[in-house]
C-alpha cells in the first residue's frame, strides 16, 4: 500500500504521520517503511515512532480501516480516550460491524459515563447506531468536568448564551416539575446537556428535550447545530431505559 492510501486507510499510518518529522508511511504485508524530513535524525524520531506503534497496538485499533471506522478512531483519540485516561482508565476498539460499535472500557468510569460516551459517539458519527460496551466498569464515575476539561461551567459565547437561556427561561419552567437541565459542554457547535431531578428517567423527558429544550437552544443560539442528551435515563425516579 502506497503512502497516500496508507494515510487515508490506516489508523496506524495516521498515528505515525502525527509525529513531527515523519513525512510519509508505506505499508506492506510484512513491513512498514517511513520517510523522514531531511533535517530530522532517526535516533531522535525512533522513540516517538516506537511509542506510536506500541500505542496503536495497545489501543485495539485495526491497522487498516474504512472511512467510518477512521472517523470513529479519530473521535476516540481526540475526545473519548483523553477523558478516560485522565481518570486512570482506557478504552479499546474491538470492532465495528452492522452499524454497531463494540468497545472495551477498562477502569475510568461507570454506567452513566458509558451512556454519555455512547451519545457523544452516535451524535458525531451517525453511521454508529449503538455502542456495545464489554468489560466490567467500576462503580466510580468519571466526573463530568473531565469531558469539558474544567471544574467550572463551559465557557465561550455559545456556552454563555445557553447558560443564560437555561437560567432565565428553561429551568424556571422545568423546576415546576422537579427537574433541571444542566449544560455539560459545548464543542464544535454542539451542546451537551444533562437532565436532572424529576427529568432523569422520566418517560416524557425525550419529548421535553427534542420539542422544548433543543428547539429553544437552536432558536436562541443560531450557531449551535445540535443538542445531545448525555443523561443516564436508566436511573432516576421513573427510569424508562431499563
Amino acid at each position: 500500500m502506497g503512502e497516500g492510501e496508507a494515510s487515508s486507510a490506516s489508523p496506524l499510518a495516521r498515528r505515525l504521520l502525527r509525529i513531527e518529522g515523519v513525512e510519509g508511511v508505506s505499508l506492506a504485508l510484512d513491513d512498514l517503511t517511513l520517510r523522514k524530513g531531511g533535517d530530522r535524525e532517526w535516533y531522535i524520531l525512533k522513540p516517538a515512532v516506537l511509542g506510536a506503534i506500541m500505542e496503536h497496538y495497545g489501543s485495539g485499533d485495526p491497522t487498516l480501516a474504512d472511512e467510518v471506522t477512521n472517523r470513529i478512531i479519530d473521535l476516540l483519540d481526540d475526545r473519548i480516550r483523553p477523558a478516560i485516561e485522565s481518570y486512570g482508565g482506557e478504552v479499546l476498539f474491538k470492532k465495528f460491524s452492522d452499524s454497531v460499535l463494540t468497545l472495551e472500557l477498562i477502569g475510568g468510569g461507570g454506567p452513566q459515563k458509558r451512556d454519555m460516551m455512547t451519545n457523544i459517539i452516535c451524535h458525531h458519527v451517525p453511521d454508529v447506531t449503538d455502542v456495545t460496551w464489554i468489560g466490567e466498569a467500576p462503580a466510580a464515575e468519571i466526573p463530568d468536568w473531565v469531558f469539558n476539561g474544567t471544574d467550572d461551567p463551559p465557557e465561550g459565547p455559545e456556552a454563555e448564551a445557553i447558560l443564560t437561556l437555561l437560567d432565565e427561561k428553561i429551568n424556571p419552567s422545568v423546576a415546576a416539575h422537579g427537574g433541571r437541565i444542566t449544560l455539560i459542554d459545548v464543542t464544535d457547535h454542539v451542546a451537551y446537556v444533562r437532565m436532572e431531578g424529576g427529568c432523569q428517567g422520566c418517560s416524557a423527558s425525550a419529548v421535553t428535550l427534542q420539542q422544548g429544550v433543543q428547539n429553544a437552544i437552536l432558536s436562541e443560539v443560531p450557531t449551535i447545530q445540535g443538542v445531545v442528551d448525555v443523561t443516564d435515563h436508566s436511573v432516576g425516579e421513573n427510569p424508562f431505559f431499563n
